[in-house]
């Protein structure tokens, strides 16, 4: 028996991969020049890593989504949700200490990510505007996540 069949093995690449659970099943060498054009003008397209339609590619080169109905950054009865939503807090204040503006918190929408010195989290999100009618504008963050060290890249209005 191979040792990728064994259940052990299964389990272990299932607890490893806790963004969906899906390992890669090829090598990124086996990537075509098309395939990487392909994947970098959808990069350029979701505004740098934001809204990617994964099901388009077989590869992602290290990009991933994030489930956020999951539980595996959080403990139950929170959800992964949770733990973005904090992200996205935390950037939003940023924002709002920065450019004196008082928006709120809406919707958590997509969060993707890409493993890097820790994980960035792209987030997409709404905002409510009280300074405007209370309108609800979308809004996207960048967050570098280590375990006990956050950093905020970018918080801005969606494009």
């Amino acid at each position: 028996m191979e040792r990728s069949d064994s259940p052990k093995r299964q389990n272990t690449e299932e607890e490893t991969n806790w963004y969906d659970g899906r390992p890669e099943d090829f090598d990124s060498d086996d990537c075509t020049d098309e395939e990487i054009q392909l994947f970098d003008q959808e990069l350029d397209r979701s505004g740098g890593g934001f809204e990617i339609d994964f099901k388009k590619f077989r590869y992602c080169f290290g990009w991933r989504p994030f489930d956020l109905d999951a539980v595996s950054l959080s403990s139950e009865p929170e959800t992964n949700r949770h733990f973005i939503a904090k992200l996205a807090n935390l950037a939003l204040n940023q924002h709002n200490e920065k450019r004196g503006t008082s928006l709120e918190l809406g919707k958590i929408l997509i969060a993707n990510f890409h493993p890097s010195c820790g994980v960035t989290f792209y987030i997409s999100f709404q905002v409510n505007d009280p300074s405007d009618g209370n309108q609800i504008k979308p809004y996207r963050a960048v967050v570098r996540y280590l375990p006990g060290d956050i950093e905020v890249i970018s918080c801005k209005p969606k494009d």
